[in-house]
């Protein structure tokens, strides 16, 4: 997780959309029109730099004991920072954010200019000391099995990873970057435990490689739009 994170004591604002998980460690790519969305950008920009930040919540279908609100979010969210931006002459934004922690949302304040903000805790990994064979030996079979899926795009995937990648924002990389289930990437989300993320991400690798598809996996590089 990031090292340099903002203050949550006023709460979040969070930027809801279907099926969209953003994870610590990845880059997201957003197109924004709606006057509510865009009056966060604009709020969020007025903010010192290291705050341009804002979470991504999952919007679900029904509201369940895991969610807030009206239409419900997902109670956990990634949270990240503005890397690029650019507005356009009618009032749209195109930006990238990159992931840099996870969150546990508690309740939703009201409205500010007609998008959400939620109070908010952070969730930092619980992790070994690092060093360890073994926690080296789960970051090679994880990075095995996920070229072994991706095939012709592996060169494109192997370049996200530097080699001292270490396994929390290794385990993160991939369950963000491939195609996993949406209900898959929500239990990921709020998963703390590096070594329970990695074997949970490894043994979805393998049973997804068991049924061993006619077609490659693809990276999702289209940006999701609100």
């Amino acid at each position: 997780m990031d090292d340099d994170l903002p203050e949550l004591r006023h709460g979040i604002p969070v930027f809801p959309l279907p099926g969209v998980t953003l994870f610590p460690h990845t880059l997201l790519p957003l197109h924004i029109f709606e006057d509510r969305y865009r009056a966060l950008m604009e709020d969020t920009l007025h903010k010192p730099e290291s705050e341009h930040c804002f979470a991504m919540g999952t919007l679900m279908e029904a509201a369940s004991g895991e969610t807030l609100g009206d239409p419900p979010v997902y109670r956990f969210a990634g949270v990240g920072r503005i890397s690029e931006y650019s507005r356009m002459p009618d009032g749209r934004f195109a930006l990238v954010l990159r992931g840099i922690g996870r969150v546990r949302l508690s309740h939703e304040h009201s409205l500010i200019r007609g998008y959400r903000v939620f109070g908010a805790e952070w969730l930092p990994d619980i992790r070994p000391q690092p060093g360890g064979s073994w926690e080296r030996n789960l970051g090679v079979e994880l990075k095995a099995l996920a070229l072994a899926l991706l095939r012709e795009q592996a060169e494109k995937f192997r370049g996200m990873l530097a080699e001292h990648v270490e396994l929390g924002p290794l385990t993160d990389m991939i369950c963000g970057y491939l195609p996993f289930e949406p209900e898959f990437k929500l239990q990921q989300i709020q998963t703390r435990n590096v070594i329970e993320r990695a074997a949970r991400t490894i043994s979805q690798l393998e049973r997804m490689g068991g049924f061993a598809p006619e077609k490659p996996l693809k990276l999702d590089d289209a940006p999701p739009a609100n």
